[in-house]
């Protein structure tokens, strides 16, 4: 009677099959509240165009859907069923649904990395042809997520437990041209950033951060993405690819926030040690241009002087990324 109770308290051991799947989603959590405070902090005084607020403003509620619908499946597969292998057999349809999310916002998030770049190439065939290669590698990415949805709900029965080799295909053509493109891209934009060092002090420390940032960024995405395909395909029979994929969607969101509200902190450091920012005229002689400017944020006021050849000028859209580098030189004078 003893050993009886004694086997019956043990109860089931699931952890082989859903240890990932709830510790993907414990992490995935936490990830979400870190891009609630980035929101939070970009929010109340949003300085950018209405359609990046826009941008941001969706990226956040998908990340907040992602969240409720993994939840939900975990909710299924867990509470109602628990002890049982057999839903296993299939995908619930939140899960399907939230890789479509997932696609949707690793597409943003990539386009809007293609755009940053874009703003400080160089004009040149070479230039233009890497953010065509970005930009193709981005839609084959959301291609091929948009794929593994379709094959996930015509074939819910071979994704989780005897995996179709449809669903296998499409994955990992979305995965790998995403961790492609993640790695391009930042090569890419250190490259231009590296090229725009002036040799003045002050400018190259702000794109040193910039660099900096952007490896940082690039890394750690496609570091997950890396994970996420070797688990995916080293091990087919368990689930440790799933905890990667549901935290791949909060990386992106979480980036694209860190990468809006890091702008300010890096102008403000920039500015910081150059004291000088709003500029009042302009005139040119011999090809170099002067600009008079006031100076900020030193207790008194006097004059200081931009010198930019003409040559390597260019007109930027309103500043809504990083930012923009050209080759001045500011020379105040008190």
């Amino acid at each position: 009677m003893t050993s009886n109770s004694a086997d019956t308290s043990a109860g089931i051991d699931m952890s082989g099959i859903f240890a990932p799947f709830f510790w993907g989603f414990f992490v995935s959590i936490f990830l979400g509240g870190i891009t609630i405070v980035q929101a939070y902090m970009y929010f109340p005084h949003p300085s950018d165009r209405m359609c990046v607020q826009v941008i941001a403003a969706i990226m956040l509620i998908l990340d907040l859907i992602s969240s409720a619908l993994v939840a939900q499946s975990l909710y299924y597969y867990l509470i109602p069923h628990f002890g049982s292998l057999a839903p296993l057999q299939f995908i619930t349809p939140e899960l399907s649904a939230e890789c479509l999310i997932s696609g949707i916002l690793t597409f943003i998030s990539q386009m809007y990395f293609v755009y940053q770049i874009y703003s400080v190439r160089r004009v040149g065939i070479l230039a233009s042809t890497v953010i065509g290669v970005l930009t193709l590698f981005a839609v084959l990415t959301f291609v091929g997520g948009i794929g593994c949805v379709a094959t996930m709900y015509v074939f819910a029965y071979g994704v989780l437990a005897d995996r179709n080799e449809d669903f296998a295909i499409f994955f990992g053509l979305a995965k790998g041209f995403g961790a492609v493109t993640d790695i391009m891209a930042t090569l890419a934009m250190c490259t231009f950033l590296s090229n725009a060092k002036t040799g003045i002090r002050q400018t190259d420390n702000l794109i040193k951060s910039l660099i900096q940032y952007v490896v940082e960024r690039g890394g750690v995405v496609t570091l997950i993405q890396t994970l996420l395909l070797i688990t995916f395909y080293a091990a087919p029979t368990k689930l440790y690819w799933l905890a990667f994929h549901i935290n791949v969607t909060k990386l992106y969101a979480n980036t694209f926030f860190c990468m809006l509200n890091a702008r300010k902190g890096l102008w403000e450091k920039h500015a910081a040690n150059n004291r000088a920012t709003a500029m009042v005229s302009s005139i040119v002689t011999n090809g170099i241009e002067f600009r008079s400017t006031r100076s900020e944020g030193i207790s008194t006021f006097g004059r200081s002087y931009a010198l930019t050849p003409i040559d390597d000028q260019k007109s930027y859209p309103d500043i809504i990324d990083m930012p923009t580098i050209t080759k001045t030189v500011i020379v105040s004078t008190a």
